[in-house]
Order: C-alpha cells, then sequence, then structure tokens
C-alpha cells in the first residue's frame, strides 16, 4: 500500500498558525487541490486533533465511503462516533494500522496530519510521499509539520504552482 502525507504549511514550516487547530491559512487553491488528491486515495489517517478540527468544521462528510482511521490514545471516548469499516479510532502502533489497511484491500493511504502522526509514521518509514504544499506566509509559530528529532532525507519528484502564491511540492521519501 501506498502512503503518502498530505500537508499545508507556512513558508516558515508550520501547519497551524499560532497553534491555532487547523489549516483555515490555506488558500482556495490548495483547499481544491486537496479535494481533488483525496480522490485517489481509499483510505485516510488522522490523528485526534485533526479529526476534531476537520469534524468541526464540516470537512469531515468528503466521500463518506472512504476509511478513514483516527488514531487516539483513547478510542473508547469515540466508540459512539464509530461505523465499522468506515470510521474507525485507534491506539494502534502505524505498523498495525497500515497492516491490517493493506490486508483489507488498501492500495492508497493519505496521512492527514498532525505533527505526531506525520512523525510516527515517518519514523516507522511508512510514508511512501510526502504531498506538501507551502504557502507565501510566515507565521513565527505555531505548529510544525514534524516533530522534534527527525532526518528523513527526500528526492523531489514534482513541483507545480498552485495560484495565489501557493507551491505544490512532491517529495518520494527516500528508504
Amino acid at each position: 500500500m501506498r502512503v503518502t502525507l498530505i500537508a499545508v504549511q507556512s513558508l516558515d514550516g508550520f501547519i497551524t498558525r499560532h497553534g491555532a487547530p487547523g489549516a483555515g491559512f490555506a488558500s482556495a487553491a490548495d483547499q481544491a487541490h486537496f479535494r481533488a488528491a483525496l480522490r485517489e486515495f481509499d483510505c485516510g489517517v488522522m490523528g485526534r486533533t485533526t479529526y476534531e478540527e476537520a469534524r468541526n468544521g464540516g470537512a469531515f462528510a468528503v466521500k463518506p465511503a472512504r476509511r478513514r482511521v483516527v488514531l487516539t490514545r483513547a478510542p473508547a471516548r469515540y466508540a459512539s462516533a464509530a461505523i465499522p469499516g468506515v470510521l474507525e479510532f485507534t491506539d494502534a502502533a502505524p505498523a498495525e494500522i497500515v497492516h491490517r489497511l493493506r490486508s483489507e484491500g488498501g492500495c492508497a493511504c493519505a496521512l492527514l496530519g498532525g505533527e505526531q502522526v506525520y512523525h510516527l509514521f515517518l519514523a516507522a518509514g511508512l510514508v511512501d510521499e510526502l504531498w506538501l504544499t507551502v504557502e507565501a506566509r510566515l507565521f513565527g509559530g505555531g505548529t510544525r509539520l514534524l516533530a522534534a528529532g527527525a532526518d528523513i532525507r527526500l528526492r523531489l519528484l514534482s513541483q507545480a504552482d498552485l495560484g495565489e502564491d501557493a507551491l505544490l511540492l512532491k517529495y518520494a521519501v527516500r528508504k
């Protein structure tokens, strides 16, 4: 299964503005790209904070048939929201999640954030590609793309101007 990390960040490397949750700073061009890109994936994995923000912002109702897995330390807390095979909550290790999704027919998984989830999957060597939109914004503070201590080598696959001062960079993760 191909695992692709998808993120939008400021030019100075923040995926949130000053710690406020979500990527509300993303341009309309990136939002359109993101919606279109999700069509390439049959499942998505995100952290609890990303889930909460997307659910509260109404962005979560994209293609309900697409399987979504939410990584949380307290999956039992979300038992009433779970829909088997559609919306799942787990505290499993990233390798277990990928193995299970693959064994159940998953081909392409979008890794949707946030910082801790990105870090865990990259550290486990499970990410194949990184699709990063860089917005022409400087925040000086917020949530970083990765937790401290990472050293991940990438190979540029492509770059595209999304308009509105946004640049899409696609990388392969060197393993």
